[in-house]
């Protein structure tokens, strides 16, 4: 499964996320989610991370992006 990371700096309510991206995670939903924890706590919590559907399939463009689904 194909996803990516994003730095979250703004959520909807209806729970879209606008943000930029980290990077690109090649695994399960489950391993991602670990990665984007393991993120935050390496940034001592004073960033937000989530998953999303991979972004990109080349280098992104590092631009913020906004109506993002968040995953799990």
């Amino acid at each position: 499964m194909k996803l990516s990371l994003i730095q979250v700096h703004e959520e909807t309510k209806d729970g879209r996320i606008g943000g930029t991206w980290i990077q690109d995670h090649h695994g399960t939903l489950e391993t991602a989610l670990i990665k984007a924890e393991a993120t935050e706590k390496a940034n001592r919590n004073r960033i937000k991370v989530a998953v999303t559907e991979q972004i990109n399939g080349s280098a992104p463009n590092y631009n913020f992006l906004t109506g993002l689904e968040r995953l799990g």
